[in-house]
């Protein structure tokens, strides 16, 4: 009987109604709350004895890919894939996929959850409050603002469309943009990332991480940012050099900032959590009961899809297939 690991219970959940496809397919489903949390070396004995693993924020490295030989199939619950070591994947014959598009919905929405609570302090007020008192500190409009976009993909697209709403002015910064997209819902694309942050009252982050992008927003293009201006970041934590934007926003050259990905996570870095004009939240933009059940179901389809023969449709290294190790 094929077995596949669930190495993150706690969000997936282990009678989650996505997972029966396993069961109708004759497959053994085991779950380790602690397998998100594992050392490579840890993860190397869970992952023993599987076929296949829907996997979570752990490292799946050299070591690891080669020591569990029985591993073929890795399904990334999420977008992002930093912590596989995908050439050793397909050296070794394992498939790697992700599921990409399961959750943009769910990342826009909360970018700008992000962007509302920063502009209109709720979070502030919210302790205000709760501590007993009734003042009331102003909040900034959103209402016909200049927002910035980094980054146009599906996510980046998706924020733009909830922007309109608000008869924002959407500036974005995209190397390849969808010139359709743009022209229909009135996004004006612009060459140099700097005149975006210089005209934008707030600048939300939707660019791939990778080394061409590390610290994209460092101090000398946070320099270029209004002093009024918000930050905003549901990508990558890399984007940021977080040294330099814990300078500008307790040096009062930034309004705030709104901080989904850390470059640490979870971060032993706490400066952010005494600062007012900081809302955190624990890379979740992603994470709804309906997202959660969509990269459920899409990373147990790609798994049962390569199981049957079929090249699933997320995979990302396609050399892998041919080489792919035996069933």
């Amino acid at each position: 009987m094929p077995k596949v690991l669930v190495t993150q219970p706690s969000i997936i959940g282990a009678h989650d109604p996505q997972l029966s496809a396993f069961e109708y397919a004759g497959w053994e489903v085991s779950y380790h709350p602690e397998g998100a949390r594992a050392t490579p070396e840890q993860l190397l004995e869970l992952v023993q004895g599987h076929d296949a693993v829907i996997a979570s924020s752990e490292t799946y490295n050299r070591a690891v890919i080669e020591g569990a030989d029985t591993l073929k199939h890795i399904a990334r619950w999420g977008v992002g894939y930093d912590q596989v070591d995908v050439a050793a994947a397909t050296e070794n014959g394992v498939l790697v996929t992700t599921t990409q598009g399961a959750n943009d919905w769910g990342v826009a929405d909360h970018a700008f959850a992000l962007i509302f609570s920063l502009a209109r302090r709720t979070v502030e007020n919210d302790r205000v409050v709760r501590s007993g008192k009734w003042s009331r500190p102003p909040g900034r409009d959103v209402w016909r603002k200049t927002l910035g976009i980094v980054g146009l993909g599906r996510i980046g697209r998706g924020v733009a469309q909830r922007a309109s709403g608000f008869e924002m002015k959407v500036i974005a910064y995209e190397p390849y943009p969808d010139t359709a997209f743009c022209e229909k819902w009135g996004v004006e694309v612009v060459s140099d990332l700097d005149d975006l942050l210089r005209r934008a009252d707030f600048v939300t982050l939707h660019a791939p991480g990778g080394a061409d992008n590390q610290h994209l927003i460092n101090a000398e293009r946070l320099a270029h940012m209004k002093t009024t201006a918000f930050l905003v970041n549901t990508a990558r934590g890399a984007l940021i050099d977080e040294d330099a934007l814990y300078a500008a926003l307790v040096g009062g050259r930034l309004a705030g900032a709104g901080l989904d990905v850390r470059q640490q996570e979870p971060p032993k870095d706490t400066r952010f959590n005494e600062l007012d004009n900081v809302v955190l939240t624990a890379h979740v933009a992603g994470v709804t009961v309906e997202t959660s059940a969509a990269m459920t179901s899409m990373a147990a389809e790609s798994i049962l899809e390569g199981a049957r023969g079929e090249r699933p449709a997320s995979l990302l290294n396609p050399e892998a297939w041919e080489k792919r190790r035996s069933r």
